[in-house]
């Protein structure tokens, strides 16, 4: 099927009008680019793109929107092992491997080996046990997964209740799942791929329970790959998205394995039943690959939000809906760009801003965590808790915000956003299992407000805390641990104009209010009895508004590495302002409910609005340079919405000809037999009942 000739050019065009966007850049969105997308990634990206770009057939993910779930699961079986083939003729590194996954939003049954099972074998096995599991997992000899959810326990991994117990009489540990309720479940790369599963069980030695630990067990034949003895595995079955990856179950019936399969570089399991651990070990380092993945999702999401916000705010620039309604009117009679209208800009300008704050967050947050692994592999353990609390918060905040973006950009598409063809659909449904795996958002949300509160405790017991971004702030601003009136912060009585203009300022009034949210609710834990249960709504807003300031601490540190003189600090301060506005903005509640001389007025919090509002129209002139400094190819948008050209409705129309429902081969012979099968009856039906009844 084929666009018919001779149709009148449109006009305007939405390739000149998104041509015209581009044009009122400030900044080089070159040099953008190269400040907001780490060297590393750009060069490996780059590299991966070009490879990719080389086998068009096999690496065409613009089929994925007619496939079936089975079509997917052997689409991305192809994709994923020719990566590994190109990884073996040395064209890929293992790493750009997962850059691929990510340009390709091929969630594919390989995915948790390299995600999950590698990494725990490389911070939790000895040598030895490296050597016999590590080094055959990197060349793909066996294929793993990580199996620590349970059908019947997700957050709750104290209450796992699949067991690894000790069988001292033949050096064994005996891994079993006793009832349904522990059968593993969600486990990505298990359904159909794994040969081998990191299972986390109770650590059973000697009638005592040392809690869950890792254990490797066996599942499959890597000579044939059915299951072996006391195996019962398979997929779950279809999803509400991520459907090329083989999420499975699990059930182990008393399976033995030797005892070198339990993770032992921080417990040691003897031959004769002696659990040991290192000297100053942190029990809770059994649980270091979740934080692992938590770092890649706060990395991961910044690239995710940055896909919807391409597609959303270039086809709101080119879209054009009503003559005269927008406070920018085009000519008489011409249509205005929806991304001219004010709620449309609410609606995204704001995301583009949290995208922009994600990418320094995500560099920034990744050199902490590899600066704590430094620390924890030379045997200090002390930065883990920070690290844990900190993750769990930034998981929380990017995923939700990403999430929640993708979602709002679909909208802001309006019908055509439903479509398939925007990219934002099968996108969505992939990203959005980013909010539940690896801690449920309002459960991860405890485990932040726990630190910061135990920490507050130490303050006003007169004991030692550690000395980090944490509790820097809250020694900052807490006096004891309590709240003093003298000295005011640094904010009070500033201007909303001057606050919006101070880094320092900013950073110091949200600092502020996440210390007065962590002593507020001590106070109501510790001094009025009030449960745990009762605080877990407080714990959520105390979670966000440390994260927030989280978020704009690093955000500001980044900034400030480029040159005061830098051609792109102008755009990006805007930026950091106005996410610091939207933060008010959006939690107007909190300023009202400061103490004392910090607490805002009504006048401010107006004043917040407006001076929002005018941030936001003036981000809006910069939108489409400020995305496509994300660097993001047509190949990861696989949006006919969003595509660099600006070719819109003509690659939207192209790509539902390519339907097979509509293709002059398949099509014709579907259409020729549900004619025969259900229109012809249907049609001719009454005029067959009618001779019918003449006879």
């Amino acid at each position: 099927m084929q666009i018919p000739k001779g149709l009148q050019p449109m006009v305007p065009s939405t390739a000149d009008a998104l041509a015209a966007e581009r044009s009122k850049a400030q900044f080089s969105v070159a040099d953008m680019h190269r400040f907001i997308v780490d060297e590393d990634t750009r060069t490996k990206t780059a590299k991966v793109e070009k490879v990719l770009a080389s086998e068009p057939e096999l690496f065409n993910v613009r089929r994925e929107y007619f496939m079936s779930r089975k079509e997917k699961l052997d689409h991305a079986l192809q994709i994923g092992t020719r990566l590994i083939e190109l990884m073996r003729e040395g064209k890929l590194a293992s790493d750009e491997i997962v850059i691929a996954d990510n340009i390709l939003d091929i969630n594919g049954p390989y995915g948790l080996h390299r995600a999950m099972f590698i990494p725990t074998l490389q911070n939790q096995a000895t040598p030895e046990q490296q050597e016999l599991f590590l080094k055959p997992a990197l060349n793909y000899e066996i294929l793993g997964c990580y199996a620590q959810t349970e059908i019947g326990h997700g957050s709750n991994v104290q209450g796992l209740e699949t067991t690894c117990t000790y069988i001292p009489e033949t050096d064994e540990f005996e891994v079993h799942t006793p009832n349904i309720r522990a059968c593993k479940w969600w486990v990505g790369s298990l359904g159909i791929t794994s040969t081998h599963a990191m299972v986390m069980a109770q650590l059973i030695v000697n009638g005592k329970n040392f809690g869950p630990n890792p254990v490797v067990v066996p599942i499959r034949s890597t000579k044939d790959h059915t299951p072996l003895s006391g195996v019962t595995v398979g997929d779950i079955g279809p999803k509400f998205g991520f459907n090329t990856m083989d999420n499975g179950f699990l059930m182990l019936d008393h399976v033995r394995v030797p005892r070198i399969n339990l993770m032992q570089r921080y417990i040691n399991v003897s031959r004769e039943g002696k659990v040991s651990r290192p000297a100053n070990v942190d029990p809770k380092v059994a649980y270091g690959t979740m934080v692992f993945v938590r770092t890649q999702i706060v990395r991961g999401m910044s690239q995710t939000l940055a896909k919807a916000t391409t597609i959303a705010l270039r086809y709101t620039s080119v879209r054009r809906q009503f003559a005269g309604k927008s406070d920018k009117p085009l000519a008489k009679n011409v249509e205005s760009p929806v991304l001219d209208y004010g709620m449309v800009q609410y609606r995204l300008i704001p995301l583009l801003a949290q995208n922009y704050a994600m990418f320094a967050t995500s560099q920034a947050f990744a050199l902490h965590y590899e600066e704590c692994m430094r620390e924890m592999n030379n045997g200090n353990f002390g930065p883990l808790k920070e690290l844990h609390a900190t993750a769990c918060g930034l998981k929380r905040w990017t995923s939700d915000v990403a999430i929640h973006g993708i979602d709002t950009c679909r909208h802001v598409c309006g019908g055509h956003g439903f479509s398939q063809f925007s990219g934002l659909n099968e996108f969505f449904g992939n990203a959005y299992p980013n909010i539940i795996w690896e801690g449920d958002n309002y459960v991860l949300s405890q485990q932040t407000s726990r630190f910061l509160v135990t920490q507050v405790r130490h303050l006003r017991k007169g004991k030692p805390v550690a000395d980090n971004q944490t509790t820097q702030y809250l020694r900052k601003h807490l006096v004891d641990g309590r709240l003093a009136e003298v000295p005011a912060p640094a904010f009070v009585g500033r201007s909303i104009e001057s606050l919006a203009a101070d880094p320092e300022a900013q950073l110091d009034l949200l600092s502020y209010r996440a210390a007065v949210m962590a002593s507020e609710l001590a106070d109501q834990m510790d001094e009025h009895g009030q449960s745990w249960n009762r605080s877990l709504v407080a714990m959520q807003r105390l979670c966000d508004a440390h994260s927030d300031y989280i978020v704009a601490s690093y955000f500001r540190r980044h900034l400030a590495t480029l040159p005061a003189s830098s051609p792109l600090l102008p755009v990006l301060n805007k930026i950091a302002a106005l996410l610091f506005l939207y933060v008010l903005e959006q939690h107007s509640s909190d300023l009202f409910r400061l103490p004392g001389r910090a607490a805002f007025t009504n006048a401010q919090v107006n004043r917040i609005e407006e001076l929002l509002a005018t941030i936001i129209e003036e981000v809006r002139e910069q939108a489409i340079p400020l995305v496509d400094a994300f660097g993001l190819s047509d190949l990861r948008l696989n949006s006919a919405l969003g595509r660099s050209d600006g070719k819109v409705y003509e690659d939207y129309l192209k790509w539902a000809m390519e339907d097979p429902l509509n293709s002059d081969d398949t099509g014709k012979a579907i259409r020729k037999e549900w004619f025969e099968k259900y229109y012809k009856p249907v049609m001719h039906g009454a005029e067959a009942s009618k001779k019918a009844a003449k006879l």
